[in-house]
Formats: C-alpha cells, structure tokens, sequence
C-alpha cells in the first residue's frame, strides 16, 4: 500500500488485536456521544466498529485473515499498519468458510442495513435523516437492534476472544441501555399498526430486548417463542419460563433460581452465587433425559462458553444456569467425548465448544 504521509512504530501482533479492540470500543463511546447533536455522525461511527470488531475476530485467528488479498501478506507490512484492511461482505465469509464461526443471517442482514445507511451518509446524503429530531429516533432504533446481535457475539461464542475487555464492553452496554426514551418514542409511533396485528390474529409479547409489548410471535416451539419486535427490530426467542425451585441451604425455604437477577435467596437474603446454584442443581438437576443413561449428566454450554459444566435438565429442557439459555440438545462429542450442548452436526462432524481449538490447530498444521 506504502504510505506516503503517516509513519507508524512496529508493533506486535498481540499489540495491535489490543489497539484495534480498543478503537472499535473508542468508536462506540463516540457513536454514542454522538447521539444528540449530531446523529449521523453516530451511524458512521457505530459502523465502523463492527467491523472492527470482526477484523478483531479474524485477527485473533491469525493475522493474515484482516488483510484484503492475504496471499501479498507481509507480517513487516502488518506490524506497521501498511495494508489494506478486509471490509464487511469478506469478513462475514472468512468467519464462515475458514474459522467455521458463522454469524447468524439477521445479524448479517442488520450489520449490513446499517452499513448502507453509512455509505449513503459518507458518500452523498440521506434523505431520511434531515430532521434531527426524527434522525435520533430511528438512529437509536438502528443501533439498539445492531447492538443486540453484536454484543450477543461478544459476550457468548467471542468471549474468549473478548475476555479482557468485558467490563468495557458491560459499561458500553450500560450507555446503550439508557436510550430508552427513544426506544418509547418509537413504540408510540408504531402502536396502531402493533394493534392491527392483535386484531388480525398474532400474538404480541414483551420483546425481552427493549422491553416494549411489540414482539410479534412468529414461531412456537418447546422451548420458547420465535419473535420480530416491530419496535427494535430484534429477531429473537423468549425462552420459556421454568417454575423449578431449589432449596435454601439457610433457611430451608425454596425459591425458583432460573433468573439471571437473582442474587440472594428471596426469604433469607442468603448470597446465591454461581457456586451455590452448580452445587445445588447438581443435587437436584443431574439425572439428564431419556437419551442418558444411568450416571450425573450435567453438559458445557456451548452458548456462554462457561468453564465449568453449567447445563442441567430441568423442566424437561437442557437449560444453563450460567446464561440461563434453553432448549438446546445434549449429546457426548465423538471427538472429545465431553458432554455438551450445540448444534449436532457441527459437533458430529467437526467439533464441540470443548475441542473446536484443538480440532482448528489440527487441520491447519496438517495442511487439510
């Protein structure tokens, strides 16, 4: 690329994953920021820390996979900035076809919308955002939907990649949380047409994102709801509820655990904690279903990523105690023999949440 005008020091490659994290985190303070006066800007902002965020999941694999045509890769090149970057469309590929990480379709469909909204803004005008006052509402909504599927990447099937930088992205989360007033402005505007779905037969929840009565149910299973949030945009499931309880070790009174505000027993105030709740279950919650046999089958999950085994069967559902995620099946990987939730066919014919590093490493040091 060889840059004429900026000159930057070496850098190692662990440097650099830590700058790049930490300009995508710089670029969401800043869309935020952004948000009152000037809510265009927050879009082009907010953009371009997806993609950073991506670039710093590829990266995290190696290198080589942030930079356009990898083939002309220079690790001298790299480490002092000279090239050019992948962009959204790549990206989205290579976490597919090389690091077997598929980002799920309506978060690829949002990242996108608000990557055209970007374009039209840097590189002409957008008609639909001359109106500021207009503009903050449907830049919140854009982004609020954006955020739900970005930091559900981060904080799940990322986080091992993110780990360092949680608190960050949790005060991050925090700020966005706070725009509500938008997100109630919205609801009031769209009320009408979310009573003419009523009307017409559908049925409406509290969407468990923005919290506003405008999810659409599209889909009943088992184990939740599939929904659409007319105010949000958020394409998502509402996990059914359990009524299960555990004891309390103080009091002796038992309390239904299945919630991730809880923190203390609601008779006795006694501290519960992931510890207690492991402990707990496993002495009520460890028997499995049908398909087990005999023995404690209690499962890692693949969704949070938590290190100790946190998945019981409860209420007839395989369900975490950790990310209080639900519904998904259990089974023993033939690679690893470990017992883990997940897809079945990644884990039948590549690997689990447990081995998919080593599996990963294996391939690319046979060359397959």
């Amino acid at each position: 690329m060889g840059h004429k005008f900026i000159s930057q020091r070496k850098q190692k490659k662990e440097d650099m994953f830590d700058a790049l994290v930490k300009n995508a985190i710089d670029f969401l303070d800043s869309s935020l920021d952004d948000l009152d006066k000037r809510p265009k800007n927050s879009i082009v902002d907010f953009y371009s820390s997806i993609e950073l965020f991506l670039k710093a999941r590829l990266m995290s694999e190696h290198w080589t996979l942030i930079i356009s045509r990898p083939e002309l890769a220079s690790i001298d090149s790299f480490q002092v900035g000279d090239f050019h970057s992948v962009f959204l469309d790549d990206a989205i590929k290579r976490m597919k076809n090389i690091l077997n990480s598929p980002i799920p379709q309506k978060a690829i469909d949002v990242f996108k919308a608000l990557g055209e909204h970007r374009n039209q803004i840097v590189h002409f005008a957008h008609t639909n955002y001359q109106n500021i006052n207009a503009t903050k509402v449907s830049v919140v909504v854009e982004q609020w939907c954006a955020w739900h599927y970005l930091h559900e990447l981060i904080v799940t099937s990322w986080a091992p990649v993110f780990d360092d930088y949680l608190e960050e992205i949790t005060r991050i989360h925090n700020r966005m949380m706070r725009q509500k007033e938008f997100i109630a402005i919205r609801f009031a505007e769209i009320s009408p047409q979310i009573e003419i779905k009523r009307k017409s037969g559908s049925e409406v929840e509290v969407c468990s994102h923005c919290k506003m009565n405008a999810a659409v149910v599209a889909k009943k299973n088992h184990w939740g709801n599939d929904y659409e949030c007319m105010v949000c945009g958020v394409t998502d499931t509402s996990i059914k509820n359990t009524e299960a309880t555990l004891p309390c070790k103080s009091c002796g009174k038992d309390f239904q655990f299945f919630d991730k505000k809880l923190t203390n027993c609601p008779h006795c105030d006694l501290v519960i904690d992931d510890d207690y709740l492991s402990e707990a279950c496993r002495e009520k919650y460890s028997e499995g279903d049908g398909w087990c046999d005999d023995g404690e089958w209690v499962a890692y999950c693949h969704a949070c990523h938590c290190d100790e085994r946190s998945v019981f069967y409860i209420d007839g559902l395989w369900s975490c105690i950790s990310c209080f995620d639900r519904g998904w099946q259990a089974v023993s990987c033939p690679n690893c023999d470990e017992f883990v939730t997940g897809d079945m066919d990644t884990i039948k014919y590549f690997a689990c949440v447990r081995c998919e590093d080593d599996v990963r490493a294996g391939i690319a040091e046979n060359g397959i």
